[in-house]
């Protein structure tokens, strides 16, 4: 499977105006959520991240909700390990967690999202998890903006491990005439003027 070709023919990219979860104005907007209801496609992406936590040994994965879950579950049931998942806020009844899941201390623990741009999202999971005794020294995502989350992470000592890049889907989407080249050149700008780091 084409994963980039996939995004785009899919809708799940949407070009416009779009506040980003981090306050940025943004041309471009990669909606992810949608993908568990196309199986084809969504099955490649678990097989596909699987592959890579597969690699890096983990002993459980844990989900950022909401979008980073159905992901997270996906690999935890293709691989048979442990699944955790954050909550989008801490609870304020029953336990008052944010961390849901049997974590052993200990535990090598992956974060799995759909998008990473600044890396707060995926960063408050970090401290979560190590807060309650889990190491964690990589995150995966389907896509990475490439606006300073890898920065950031690296910074606190966790690798980010993406399948694509945003200006890669881009790239391609003109490649296959399903992205026009004006379209393509005010992403550039806007990832050019708000990027950290190389191109992927």
């Amino acid at each position: 499977m084409d994963l980039k070709a996939e995004i785009l023919r899919l809708g799940l990219l949407r070009f416009g105006r779009f506040r980003l979860s981090s306050g940025e104005l943004s041309p471009v907007y990669v909606d992810l959520r949608p993908a568990a209801s196309h199986p084809d496609f969504f099955d490649s992406l678990v097989e596909r991240l699987s592959a890579l936590v597969f690699l890096g040994g983990h002993d459980a994965v844990c989900g950022v909700a909401v979008s980073g879950l159905p992901l997270a579950t996906g690999v935890a049931l293709r691989l048979r390990i442990p699944l955790l998942y954050i909550r989008g806020r801490r609870k304020d009844h029953g336990t008052m967690s944010t961390l849901e899941g049997g974590l052993q201390k200990g535990w090598d623990v992956a974060v799995i999202d759909d998008v990473s741009t600044t890396g707060s999202s995926i960063l408050r999971a970090v401290r979560a998890l190590r807060s309650s005794g889990a190491d964690v020294r990589a995150a995966y995502v389907v896509v990475d903006r490439e606006q300073g989350a890898r920065e950031r992470l690296t910074e606190f000592g966790v690798d980010l491990r993406p399948l694509t890049t945003l200006l890669g889907v881009v790239e391609r989407g003109v490649e296959l005439g399903l992205v026009d080249g004006a379209t393509a050149e005010e992403v550039r700008r806007h990832l050019t003027a708000t990027r950290v780091g190389g191109r992927g």
